[in-house]
């Protein structure tokens, strides 16, 4: 049986392409999708796929899903694409990033300088109660 994609309640996280990111910046987003399937309340249809900046960029229904980009916009296209127009949620040391808007939204970005910054960036989004403020927005849970 083929596997069915809310585009309302499946979050994308999206890498990028290439070595680089496909081997720092993966694993990370496979971190972050137990997190988030660890949050889906019982409901099968809320969930998290991983995909690459290319497939997201490619895919004309890609803008519908919720999407959080995993990766700086040197190393992921669809970053680089989306973070100017997100506001900071916070910042650390200028290596750590976190973006995203907290009141309406369902998109977000996390990345740093390297890849410690990254994963720091991917720890604090989970740690720090905004992984829950987004799911609370795209899925619409009483906040």
């Amino acid at each position: 049986m083929p596997r069915y994609f809310d585009v309302r309640t499946t979050v994308l996280l999206v890498v990028g392409y290439g070595i680089l990111p496909e081997e720092e910046d993966r694993p990370i987003a496979y971190e972050l999708k137990r997190a988030i399937n660890s949050r889906r309340e019982g409901t099968d249809d809320r969930s998290a796929v991983v995909v690459t900046d290319m497939w997201m960029l490619n895919q004309e229904m890609a803008e519908m899903f919720p999407a959080i980009a995993i990766g700086g916009p040197a190393v992921n296209a669809f970053s680089a694409q989306i973070y100017e127009d997100l506001p900071l949620a916070f910042i650390r040391d200028q290596q750590v990033f976190i973006q995203m808007n907290q009141d309406h939204g369902k998109r977000a970005v996390l990345w740093g300088l390297d890849q410690r910054g990254t994963r720091d960036a991917v720890e604090l989004f989970v740690k720090d109660g905004l992984l829950d403020r987004f799911l609370d927005l795209v899925w619409h849970r009483a906040g």
